[in-house]
């Protein structure tokens, strides 16, 4: 009888079963006074490092690879690009996990007044506010290059981008209007006609972009380089000064969501105009839940809600951190982001920040990170441990 042979590789194959991939989420901690961007392993809540950074933080984000934070420094001109030290190495069969030291990757000066960041697919887009460009970059090859595109837009002002494949969307706060450009030329391709008085905040769902304005929301459009826009008016006795100024989209979600006064404003791409959900307090921040079928919102009286996202009803409420003043300018307010199970939020009078069970809402843990907890940010990564 010929003797059966087996090579190594596929004997260890038949012996070895798969691994199960983990998930690994670091959470980035910025402190309001100091400034210091903290660094917490949420395996078990322990600090891992504490970086300073070049100037006041005004705004904290995940990167879209989910490994990278994003610290803004509008007034000294300079984005922090923080690797968490999470990462997964790609094998083909499977992934590994990688978790080493978090450290700063980059220092970024993407041009005067960095301000709104922005991300789709692998691209980032920033508008500097004084300089009147959006810097357009992708994240693939950040530390490696760090090359970036300018793209003049109309003028300097507090503006909103958004991308959609090879269109930068440029919305403006003071010109009341969004244009069009060629992201490989930078050429101008379209003006929109449609006013957007006050312009503030926008979210991509599919092909359209939508911007905040105080007269309702535009929806903007693209199909390749053809652009069109159109109005979703406030609702019928709109009290004066409340509008959409932040919107939140989700691709598993038909309904999109804004601030609207001491609520929020629902829509859909189909509705002619906006409907408002009430709450029992002013919204301070909210998001979507993984799967796009729930919104947490994190109100002013200390409260976190979970929506039913198809239709606005309240599901669920908690009160859990001190209530806050969303007149008071210079107060810190507390803040939150979502992980798959979790929601984090800080809590600035204490400290800490609290990891919230998002099926009830209980506290599952309380994270003491110290100083004044402003501004958070979740990074992952997924793979097999060996």
């Amino acid at each position: 009888m010929r003797p059966i042979l087996v090579s190594l590789t596929a004997a260890l194959t038949l012996t070895t079963p798969a691994l199960a991939e983990t998930t690994a989420a670091r959470l980035v901690v910025a402190d309001a006074r100091t400034h210091a961007l903290s660094v917490i392993n949420l395996a078990d809540g322990t600090p891992l490092a504490s970086f300073g950074t070049p100037g006041k933080l005004s705004g904290l984000y995940a990167g879209p690879g989910g490994t990278y934070a994003y610290a803004i420094h509008r007034d000294d001109d300079r984005v922090t690009v923080l690797h968490s030290g999470l990462g997964a190495i790609d094998h083909g069969d499977h992934r590994d996990l990688v978790q080493k030291a978090p450290h700063i990757l980059a220092t970024l000066n993407v041009g005067q007044q960095p301000t709104h960041f922005f991300t789709h697919g692998d691209q980032i887009a920033i508008f500097n506010d004084k300089g009147g460009d959006v810097a357009v970059f992708g994240e693939l090859l950040l530390g490696k290059t760090n090359d970036m595109r300018l793209v003049k837009v109309a003028a300097p002002d507090h503006g909103a981008p958004a991308l959609l494949g090879d269109v930068l969307l440029s919305g403006y706060l003071a010109l009341n209007r969004v244009d069009a450009y060629d992201l490989s030329t930078g050429r101008l391709l379209k003006t929109l006609d449609v006013p957007c008085p006050g312009l503030h905040g926008e979210a991509v769902q599919g092909a359209v972009a939508y911007f905040g304005c105080t007269d309702g929301v535009l929806a903007v459009t693209v199909q390749r380089q053809t652009v069109s826009a159109r109005k979703l008016p406030n609702p019928a006795g709109t009290p004066a000064g409340t509008r959409v100024g932040t919107v939140a989209a989700h691709e598993r979600s038909a309904a999109l969501y804004g601030n609207f006064g001491a609520g929020l404003a629902r829509w859909t791409a189909a509705d002619p105009a906006l409907t408002a959900v009430a709450l029992p307090a002013t919204p301070l921040k909210f998001a979507f839940t993984a799967d796009g079928q729930r919104l947490a919102v994190l109100t002013a009286d200390g409260a976190l809600h979970l929506l039913h996202a198809p239709t606005g009803r309240v599901l669920s409420s908690a009160g859990l951190v001190a209530p806050t003043d969303p007149a008071d300018k210079a107060a810190v307010r507390p803040t939150m982001t979502l992980g798959a199970a979790h929601a984090y939020l800080t809590s600035p009078a204490t400290g800490e920040v609290l990891e919230v069970a998002l099926a009830d809402l209980k506290v599952t843990r309380r994270l003491a990170v110290g100083g004044t907890p402003a501004m958070l940010a979740l990074t992952q990564a997924t793979g097999e441990q060996h």
